[in-house]
């Protein structure tokens, strides 16, 4: 599989846990996840190419139980 659908599998993973995807130029500054107004965000870096946005949605995963072990089988 390759970093393309890595990502968009993850992000397709993230919406069926909850969360509420924003995509947004933050410079390459990043994203991360957060939550506000009673749901879960994840925003996504659009200044970051593919294999930088799948490295920052696997760490934003990372802490959040339902990812750990997704996040980990991606990474390796």
């Amino acid at each position: 599989m390759n970093t393309v659908e890595q990502f968009d599998e993850l992000i397709a993973r993230a919406m069926q846990a909850g969360y509420r995807i924003r995509y947004d130029y933050f410079g390459g500054t990043g994203g991360g996840v957060c939550q506000f107004g009673g749901a879960r965000w994840l925003f996504v870096d659009l200044a970051l190419n593919v294999v930088d946005r799948l490295d920052q949605l696997q760490s934003a995963l990372r802490e959040d139980s339902f990812f750990v072990e997704e996040v980990e089988q991606k990474a390796a």
